[in-house]
């Protein structure tokens, strides 16, 4: 039940936020809830652990794919605010969430990880 509980919420998670190129950032007030993590060298098949501030973290591992792309896995815990806890789920219970996004490297990308909007470059480290 948990899985499931985590896909869900994984897959709604990837369908309403997506991948947005910065520029496509625009409202008003959204830059003072964004994290910028920069340049974020990445080496193949290696976690990278990240801070979301608030004292959550995430863990980015990225996969060369043959087109030349960064296939980049991040995974983040969150525990649901009351009122959002899926049903079933009892609240408080910390849901694990993993997001998986293709992009280039050496370009800049903004996005969601989980409920927190974040901005950075993906660079594959060279061996």
């Amino acid at each position: 039940m948990k899985k499931s509980v985590a896909l869900v919420l994984a897959a709604s998670t990837l369908l309403l936020a997506g991948c947005n190129k910065v520029s496509h950032i625009t409202k008003a007030g959204e830059s003072a809830n964004l994290t910028d993590w920069g340049m974020v060298e990445l080496a193949a098949n290696t976690p990278k652990h990240l801070s979301l501030g608030e004292g959550k973290d995430c863990t980015l591992t990225a996969t060369v794919l043959a087109s030349g792309n960064l296939q980049i896995v991040i995974k983040s815990e969150d525990k649901p605010a009351d009122g959002q806890t899926p049903p079933g789920v009892p609240v408080g219970t910390p849901v694990e969430l993993t997001q998986t996004m293709v992009v280039p490297s050496g370009v800049e990308m903004a996005g969601y990880v989980g409920h927190k909007l974040v901005r950075f470059t993906p660079k594959l480290k060279a061996e």
